[in-house]
């Protein structure tokens, strides 16, 4: 399918269009690279397994189409491909996660790209950014919106990031996680009935 073909076609379970463009430069510099695929590791394989080399053929007709298109060379070559090209050009390594019925792989930035500063000029900073967020503070749209909400609303937590952006609690827990590191957010309060709050 070429890119015209893709552009055309209608959203649905593997094809998203996002809204608009105003973090663009934010995410290409400060934020990672996420493909995950549906439906989880064959039966018997493992994570680890998988590292090793081993392949399992899960649609053999498709993988004998591919291999006869010479779009396939070798089973199992993969992920020491993608690994060899990431040390190569200087990457960090990629993180490979089975997360309930999906198989995700996590690319960070490249490290020279990602030492540069979020926002060179005053002028660049996107108008959804939350005023009270110190431009040199890198923060995803997840986090964005988060902190955005805490300026409006009493309380906000994971379960909201998570509805509101179609993510596990896992990563929206990680998303408020890391804006506590950045001292940008406090948690105030006992655990059961306490709430963030915008340091």
């Amino acid at each position: 399918m070429t890119f015209a073909e893709i552009l055309a076609s209608p959203e649905g379970k593997t094809l998203e269009f996002k809204r608009d463009t105003s973090a663009l430069k934010q995410i290409m510099r400060n934020d990672r690279l996420e493909i995950q695929n549906p439906g989880i590791l064959p039966f018997g394989m493992s994570i680890e397994s998988f590292k090793a080399g081993a392949s399992m053929v899960r649609n053999r007709t498709i993988a004998k189409v591919l291999r006869h298109l010479s779009l396939m060379e070798e089973w199992g070559s993969g992920y020491h491909r993608i690994m060899t090209a990431c040390t190569e050009d200087g990457y960090s390594l990629p993180e490979w996660e089975e997360i309930g019925p999906v198989l995700r792989v996590t690319f960070a930035p490249h490290p020279q790209t990602s030492a540069l500063p979020v926002y060179p000029e005053k002028g660049d900073v996107p108008i959804n950014v939350p005023v009270n967020v110190p431009v040199n503070v890198p923060v995803n749209e997840r986090q964005q919106w988060f902190l955005d909400q805490l300026r409006q609303v009493a309380h906000c937590g994971p379960a909201d990031i998570a509805a509101k952006w179609g993510v596990v609690l896992k990563t929206a827990k990680r998303d408020i996680a890391d804006l506590r590191k950045k001292n940008l957010i406090v948690f105030v309060g006992p655990p059961r009935t306490g709430s963030y709050k915008l340091k």
